[in-house]
């Protein structure tokens, strides 16, 4: 890749962390003052320890921080309570297993996320690959619901559901009943519901508030114009052959899913797409005996880029995004025939076999519907079933983009 463009990747990269937005919440001090304020919101996958607020638009960035705050919210994000609380840190890594059923805890002061409010209240705590949920009943104790793996007769994986014990002893509504603890698993959308359900039971006028979230996934058409050339080299001579540039027309259909953290800002993308690259190319050799040479290439293909893309949001209805790509490419029917006259000593039918490339593309995208896309490719040969034949085919794309659904 060009260092120069890799080099203005990074700076939109660093410059982009910039530009997540502050939004309306509030925060909680030790002495249970609450502020309105606007909080950076980066929409924490990993629980946080501090976080960034301003009292208006125009004043300096604060830092709130976990010695000082007892809660802080995003108005329709996310909710942090500070609590004391006994930790678990016990690895799920199987290397780093231990061989004790019982949970090691240690006392520590965290930011909980709030899952689920009411008189049943979870929280989940996530740092690393570490993850831990906490149940609070009424204003109660915060304990950590008990999940554990572990080793027995060192090499095979037990687990300690001591969690769902927890939630059957504490649980009294009727109507959440005991084969539902049994088999619940230690994930977020399961204990959820049943934190839900339990509230709903006891209080049927019970809401769980709805924290904001946008469309996870996206089905986008996308047409394009392609600038390609290409070129074969054959090393007995050596005779290369230039097949020039063209441009040319194609279309493609792409998938794209957002990640579950920092406010849709990153997104893994498939893109499979259909291009072609045709051409007839005829040289004078002038060995001892004069000969024209003629050569076609007929290169179509089904190219299927997939990678992440990441939005530097400028507003809510406009945005930048940058996108990096590894190119798996798929030839239909295609050839490279090579046929030297007035003899035949020459005649070739080469079979198209491409290699793998990389993508990177800049591109806007307006309403989150409509986008346009500047693209471009690493170098890939199409001739790589072959030891005597090297060739290029170089390309780039704009790409215009519809958003279907």
């Amino acid at each position: 890749m060009n260092t120069k463009l890799l080099f203005a990747l990074l700076f939109v990269c660093g410059w982009s962390a910039a530009q997540i937005k502050f939004e309306n919440g509030y925060y909680i001090n030790d002495a249970g003052e609450k502020a309105e304020v606007l909080i950076k919101n980066v929409d924490w996958d990993l629980n946080p320890t501090s976080f960034q607020y301003k009292n208006s638009e125009s004043e300096e960035v604060k830092t709130g921080d976990i010695k000082d705050v007892k809660e802080f919210k995003v108005y329709n994000g996310a909710k942090f309570v500070r609590a004391d609380v006994k930790l678990d840190r016990s690895s799920s890594v199987l290397s780093s297993l231990s061989t004790q059923r019982a949970p090691k805890f240690v006392e520590e002061t965290l930011f909980l996320k709030e899952m689920v409010d009411g008189n049943a209240r979870l929280y989940k705590y996530r740092e690393g690959n570490l993850t831990r949920y906490f149940f609070q009943l009424n204003s109660g104790e915060i304990t950590q619901l008990i999940y554990k793996a572990f080793l027995i007769d060192h090499n095979k994986v037990a687990y300690n559901n001591d969690f769902q014990m927890q939630l059957e002893e504490n649980f009294i509504c009727a109507s959440v009943n005991e084969r539902k603890f049994k088999n619940i698993r230690y994930g977020e959308k399961e204990l959820v519901d049943l934190f839900v359900a339990q509230n709903r039971c006891l209080d049927p006028d019970y809401q769980q508030p709805e924290q904001k979230r946008s469309d996870r996934f996206n089905v986008n058409i996308r047409p394009r114009v392609n600038f390609s050339s290409s070129n074969l080299t054959r090393a007995d001579g050596p005779i290369h052959t230039d097949f020039g540039s063209q441009t040319n027309f194609g279309l493609g259909i792409e998938f794209e899913y957002f990640l579950p953290f920092n406010n849709n800002k990153w997104a893994v993308i498939a893109e499979p797409n259909y291009r072609y690259f045709r051409n007839t190319v005829n040289q004078d050799l002038n060995y001892s005996v004069p000969a024209n040479l003629e050569t076609s290439v007929d290169y179509r293909s089904i190219e299927i880029p997939f990678g992440i893309r990441y939005y530097i949001h400028l507003s809510d209805n406009s945005k930048f995004f940058i996108n990096g790509q590894y190119v798996a490419d798929v030839p239909m029917n295609s050839k490279i025939e090579i046929y030297r006259n007035p003899t035949s000593l020459l005649n070739n039918n080469l079979d198209v076999a491409s290699d793998p490339a990389l993508a990177f593309g800049l591109g806007y995208n307006y309403l989150n519907k409509f986008a346009a896309e500047f693209r471009i490719f690493t170098n890939r040969g199409i001739t790589a079933d072959y030891i005597s034949f090297t060739s290029e085919y170089k390309s780039m794309s704009i790409i215009l983009s519809y958003n279907l659904f």
